[in-house]
């Protein structure tokens, strides 16, 4: 679980999670931070994996989070 200390991850440090999640074939969950007019309201959990992965969070997290590889 990668999660940001600011609104989002950047967008480097994003790519290389996915490209390290890729390489050795695990799965990846990340934390979107919720800010609108500079306060923070929240979170969404986002994840990055293969199919199997994709099918096991479906009951943990919505489909339209799931990010192919």
């Amino acid at each position: 679980m990668a999660v940001p200390t600011g609104p989002l991850i950047p967008e480097e440090t994003m790519e290389w999670l996915m490209a390290y999640a890729r390489e050795h074939k695990i799965p990846l969950l990340f934390q979107e931070n919720l800010v609108r007019d500079g306060k923070y309201y929240g979170f969404k959990n986002r994840g990055y994996g293969p199919p199997a992965f994709k099918e096991y969070v479906k009951n943990s997290i919505g489909p339209e989070d799931i990010m192919r590889l």
